[in-house]
């Protein structure tokens, strides 16, 4: 009886909310005697080790994070009136895929608190709207976790904590991209845009939520941010308050925390100070420059942390072409010492959201599956 009343206890507690199942560390963050250009992870109560370590994984996988772009994971734009997403079902959606990813080795998705470009006008036609809110309703879209004074908006936190909890329960980890560069103009001022990180920051430690790569700006070089660019111009300023928040709450644990630079792969002096890792985006790049760029960043003595790139944009029809692309930059990142992240526009990004069938035959699903199946050729053994 007390047998059985210890294994209920255990399993009880195993599946309590709340308890990480994965933690998430750069080597930057764990110190010199670690790898500087990887990836650590760890469950509770164990050691750190690379990514991708045991007999499954290829050798030279190990301290990698190949990615999967689903900056939709947690859509709700509040303005379309012309078609529907239930948040909930989209959220859903993405947490019944997340094991057909995992068996193909991507062991991280990136997702938004500001969502990302639905393509309307692209993908269906009769939806006329700009990538801004600053358009207005009719015009454009509203997606944003956040209210203008900086406060989360609590069924945004729910989705959140559904979609982190599910990644940990498979040693995943969420990249969580706060700010996009169309809806940064939802926040007033730059007051509202400091409470946010502070905000969405606090709700990854209260829920205890390890599995997390904090990512500040989607592209904080791009064209399109408000407030006199106040993101990209302080940027530094928000990775600290971001950092300090783990500090002033006595949390238990530190998430790493950085932001992307768009195709101009530049490397900035706030994410030299500041960051844990250096996260890039080679959208509509050539091979080499991706190959050439990764490669002399993993070997930049101010370039923090592992290189990550999450975002890369291979042209957004599903052509053998484009294909090819793909899979020769998946090549020439991982060639170059970092990490490369899928971006399937016209499936996940773009509306309305398809997060793979595997069963599926489309021209659409056979161009995810080619490139999943090459990234699990390239991970496991």
């Amino acid at each position: 009886m007390f047998r059985t009343l210890l294994f209920l206890a255990l399993l009880l507690a195993a599946a309590a909310p709340g308890l990480p199942a994965i933690e998430i560390a750069t080597g930057k963050m764990l110190g010199p005697r670690y790898d500087q250009r990887a990836f650590y992870v760890r469950e509770p109560g164990g050691q750190w080790q690379k990514t991708y370590t045991g007999p499954q994984y290829r050798p030279e996988a190990a301290g990698r994070l190949m990615n999967l772009r689903i900056a939709q994971a947690l859509f709700h734009d509040e303005w379309l009136t012309e078609g529907t997403v239930d948040p909930d079902q989209n959220t859903d959606r993405v947490i019944a895929a997340l094991d057909t990813y995992r068996r193909h080795g991507i062991l991280a998705i990136n997702a938004s608190l500001q969502c990302g470009n639905p393509g309307y006008n692209r993908e269906v036609p009769v939806i006329k709207r700009v990538n801004a809110a600053k358009a207005g309703p009719g015009k454009g879209f509203l997606c944003s976790a956040f209210l203008p004074d900086g406060t989360m908006k609590p069924a945004w936190q729910q989705r959140l904590l559904r979609l982190a909890r599910a990644l940990d329960e498979r040693g995943m980890i969420l990249d969580l991209m706060y700010f996009y560069q169309s809806q940064d103009e939802v926040l007033k001022d730059p007051q509202a845009i400091r409470n946010a990180v502070r905000n969405a920051t606090d709700f990854l430690i209260d829920n205890n939520l390890r599995n997390v790569i904090i990512e500040i700006a989607n592209e904080q070089d791009v064209r399109g941010w408000d407030h006199e660019l106040y993101i990209e111009r302080d940027m530094g300023e928000l990775m600290e308050i971001a950092r300090e928040r783990f500090l002033l709450k006595n949390a238990a644990f530190r998430l790493p925390i950085s932001a992307s630079s768009g195709p101009s792969m530049k490397l900035f002096d706030s994410t030299t100070v500041h960051a844990d890792l250096t996260i890039i985006h080679g959208n509509n790049r050539r091979i080499d420059e991706k190959y050439s760029r990764t490669k002399a960043l993993y070997g930049h003595p101010l370039a923090p942390g592992p290189i990550l790139m999450n975002e890369d944009d291979n042209g957004r029809e599903t052509s053998e072409e484009n294909l090819r692309n793909e899979l020769a930059s998946c090549d020439a990142v991982w060639d170059g010492g970092g990490s490369w992240g899928y971006m399937p526009w016209r499936q996940t990004q773009m509306y309305p959201f398809r997060y793979y069938d595997p069963a599926g035959d489309s021209q659409d699903e056979r161009y995810f599956r080619a490139v999943l199946e090459h990234i699990r050729k390239k991970v496991f053994r």
